[in-house]
């Protein structure tokens, strides 16, 4: 929906990420490298020779790989598939195993552990709470075990956890199963729509000037119908979402995968609760509030944000749903 500057501050984010994953855990826990040697310790060294060359190398890189950049991710790709094919990916070590090979890796670099915990803490410091391709629902989903580990007893317990996709998938490219930039936080319906889909939107960038990939717009004629009508109707408000860059194919994917424009055809009482506040919240009654409630309003963005609801700075996007498309459509209503 919009992209995430890679700055100073988000790189060290990356790399204090690398460095520190797991740390908090018990002396018992069990680290990624300890199971991905003891994973490359069991495999037969003639029968399994690439699979064992595959689990070296995840080690042998395992630092480089948690903080790549996304160019970086590329390049590891690219190294990755030097040493086997895909098809190794997908056989099982034995015929009676339940888990694939990638799916052995996945859990020896112990994805599901760090998306109950890990992860959470460092989305929490982040400020994202929504899904990054749809922005219209939290990429929090509830889970429920029935049995309790630590207790060693039945116990049905509900948990939230932080739903995430992999721009490059856990299948195809296991090693970046839990790579900083390859995580996106997102809804279980975008998650569940993408699958194992290649999608040309990619969260993270360096270019400042490609942040805003999409936007919303509402046409000003129907603004115009809807005031002239007896007893307005919201129904009537066109509100549209396109590619900023012109990037038609990309608009269309997107449309396609995760239906954009149709989860937002159905909030037109935002659209229309905008249109009414840009009548009421002119820029002349808002200095007035600004200079006549200055203790409340020491920062324009925060009246900004009372206004519209949701946060008005297009860097907060993720910490609310809906912010994208409120800001945009507030910014060409003259709301903010």
């Amino acid at each position: 929906m919009r992209r995430i500057l890679i700055d100073s501050e988000l790189e060290n984010k990356a790399e204090n990420y690398s460095k520190n994953l797991f740390m908090g855990r018990n002396a018992n826990f069990k680290t990624p490298l300890d199971e991905l040697k003891k994973l490359r310790d069991s495999l037969q060294p003639m029968k399994h020779r690439v699979q064992k060359q595959y689990v070296q190398k995840i080690i042998d890189q395992y630092q480089e790989i948690l903080k790549a950049s996304p160019e970086e991710m590329r390049l590891l790709i690219t190294s990755f598939q030097t040493v086997g094919k895909s098809d190794i990916l997908e056989s099982k070590l034995k015929t009676k195993d339940k888990l694939k090979f990638h799916e052995l890796i996945v859990k020896a670099m112990r994805y599901d552990e760090l998306r109950s915990s890990e992860f959470r803490q460092f989305v929490s410091s982040s400020g994202i709470k929504t899904c990054v391709y749809c922005n219209s629902q939290l990429a929090i989903i509830s889970e429920i075990s029935f049995y309790d580990k630590k207790e060693k007893r039945r116990k049905p317990k509900i948990s939230a956890k932080f739903e995430l996709d992999h721009y490059h998938s856990k299948s195809q490219y296991p090693f970046l199963c839990t790579s900083f930039y390859n995580l996106y936080p997102v809804c279980g319906n975008c998650n569940r729509a993408k699958s194992k889909l290649d999608v040309k939107f990619e969260l993270y960038t360096d270019d400042p000037a490609k942040l805003d990939v999409f936007n919303f717009w509402i046409d000003d004629k129907t603004v115009i119908d809807y005031w002239l009508e007896k007893t307005p109707d919201s129904s009537k408000l066109k509100i549209y979402f396109q590619s900023k860059e012109g990037d038609y194919e990309l608009l269309n994917e997107y449309n396609k995968i995760f239906g954009i424009q149709g989860i937002y055809d159905t909030q037109n009482d935002i659209a229309e609760e905008l249109v009414h506040k840009a009548q009421v919240y002119t820029d002349a009654y808002n200095k007035s509030l600004v200079s006549t409630f200055h203790d409340l309003f020491p920062d324009k963005k925060i009246l900004e944000n009372l206004i519209l609801g949701k946060y008005a700075n297009s860097s907060d996007t993720f910490k609310r749903p809906m912010a994208k498309y409120t800001q945009d459509l507030a910014k060409q209503l003259g709301l903010i």
